[in-house]
């Protein structure tokens, strides 16, 4: 068995982790409109939507994660909504929007 310093074993987990992040996407200011459109309109008519997004794990460098469901809440302060479906429910920050489709 090979003996690592703490300090090292952080120090390799840091670099594997970010070979798989990616950066944060460029949104067209026309495909965000319409993507907002299209998470007040689940609210509005009740109908789900898959939503794909943008989690920043350090310095600009993230990941995507993806879900769909309903759009139950938003909250225009923090600028954010919440998405529901039969499992979970969770709460996206509108900025980090990538895509909206139904």
């Amino acid at each position: 068995m090979r003996m690592i310093l703490p300090e090292h074993r952080a120090a390799l987990l840091e670099h594997n982790a970010e070979r798989d992040l990616e950066p944060r996407p460029a949104v067209d200011e026309d495909d965000f409109g319409e993507m907002c459109f299209r998470i007040y309109d689940s609210t509005q008519y009740d109908y789900a939507i898959n939503v794909k997004w943008f989690r920043e794990v350090k310095r600009g460098l993230g990941v995507y994660e993806t879900a769909w469901g309903v759009v139950k809440e938003i909250d225009a302060n923090r600028r954010m909504f919440k998405l529901v479906n039969d499992w979970d429910s969770v709460w996206i920050r509108v900025e980090d929007v990538v895509s909206v489709t139904k």
